[in-house]
């Protein structure tokens, strides 16, 4: 008889388990965004931190915040080409003026591109979401236009 409790309360716990970890499920996009987003991270420790920093404020009058940017937020559209072909000349950034010219990243494909869009546009208060490698590839061939 005890060896039967045993095994009723082994059984009831997998179930439970089971049951608890099924509404855990991440759906493909989630599971997709994640990915993209860590990805995202990565290229942006490699490339964009040492001007923009981890914390996204930016570096002094030199580099402008990306961390609540009213220029990212109005200016999402054109991420993709000031990514790819650089920015050259005079920004504002919440109030300020910044004029240090950002190099490109002709090498970057639409998967990095779509990564690290991802990342920017979803961190420090910025809200915009992922960015599909579809996206970025049609936005990277606009960009060379």
């Amino acid at each position: 008889m005890e060896r039967n409790k045993g095994l009723v309360t082994f059984i009831s716990i997998f179930l439970l388990l089971q049951f608890a970890s099924s509404c855990n499920t991440l759906t493909e996009k989630e599971i997709e965004y994640r990915q993209s987003f860590d990805s995202g991270k990565a290229i942006y420790e490699d490339e964009c931190q040492k001007c923009h920093q981890a914390n996204g404020e930016g570096l002094g009058t030199l580099y402008p915040p990306l961390a609540n940017s009213d220029y990212l937020q109005s200016h999402s559209d054109q991420l993709p080409c000031i990514i790819y072909n650089g920015q050259k000349g005079e920004i504002m950034v919440n109030g300020k003026k910044y004029n240090w010219e950002m190099s490109s990243h002709k090498t970057m494909d639409e998967i990095q591109m779509s990564a690290i869009l991802t990342y920017v546009r979803s961190k420090w208060g910025n809200n915009k979401g992922t960015v599909s490698y579809k996206e970025a590839r049609m936005a990277i061939e606009g960009c060379k236009r």
